[in-house]
């Protein structure tokens, strides 16, 4: 009998309200109860400190507005020096979402970086997910973020 070592944890903050799958190797970097968020990092060395990261986040909106999703989407994709790749809808949890990839330097790491975004709207809070990695990973982690955004779940309460 042999014994499978699993390819994915779950994680989940009481924080974000949002659990996700993740490869293992990930881990919880860090958790912002006052301004619900949680961040998780691919296990790091010091021969890689630039490796992929997925910032999640509860941001509460006046309640009844339907467009808070694509604002806060729009906003984000129009900082300056941002460049928008692509944008699709997507359904995280079964709810309708804002899909979008961007691309930018983040002058404080001195990096070139892809950031894939997900806006999940649920009445009065907005969902996000973030990935973020230096854009020479591109190809291992967009997939990663991917998958974990189709597998994330919210706790509503």
């Amino acid at each position: 009998m042999s014994v499978r070592t699993p390819s994915r944890v779950h994680v989940f903050s009481w924080a974000t309200r949002v659990s996700l799958e993740l490869p293992v190797g990930f881990v919880q970097a860090d958790e912002a109860p006052e301004i619900n968020a949680a961040v998780y990092a691919d296990d790091l060395d010091a021969d890689a400190p630039l490796g992929g990261r997925i910032l999640v986040k509860a941001v509460p909106v006046p309640p009844g507005d339907e467009e808070a999703a694509g604002d806060l989407a729009d906003v984000s994709a129009e900082l300056p020096g941002r460049a928008l790749e692509w944008r699709r809808e997507i359904e995280v949890d079964g709810r309708d979402a804002v899909l979008q990839l961007l691309r930018y330097r983040q002058e404080d790491l001195d990096v070139e970086v892809v950031r894939l975004e997900a806006y999940v709207p649920t009445g009065a809070t907005v969902f996000s997910l973030t990935g973020l990695a230096p854009t020479h990973a591109a190809d291992r982690y967009v997939p990663v973020f991917e998958q974990a955004f189709s597998t994330a779940r919210l706790v509503l309460v």
